[in-house]
C-alpha cells in the first residue's frame, strides 16, 4: 500500500505592505478618529438639548 506524499511546506513569507500603501490607511485612521471626536464633543456639549428637542417633537423613539 502506498501513502500520498506530505505536503510541501510553504516557503514563501507574506510580504510587507509597501509605505505608499499605508499612508492612505493611516490619513483615514486619523481622519476618523478626528471625527468621531468632534462627534463625540458636539454630543457631550449638546446631548441634552438635543434629545429635549428630540423629545419635544416626537422623535426621541428613534435613538
Amino acid at each position: 500500500m502506498t501513502s500520498a506524499p506530505a505536503p510541501e511546506p510553504q516557503s514563501r513569507l507574506p510580504q510587507p505592505m509597501p509605505v505608499g500603501g499605508m499612508l492612505p490607511l493611516a490619513l483615514g485612521l486619523i481622519a476618523a478618529a478626528m471625527a468621531s471626536g468632534a462627534a463625540f464633543a458636539a454630543w457631550q456639549a449638546n446631548g441634552p438639548a438635543i434629545l429635549n428637542a428630540l423629545g419635544a417633537s416626537g422623535l426621541a423613539w428613534c435613538l
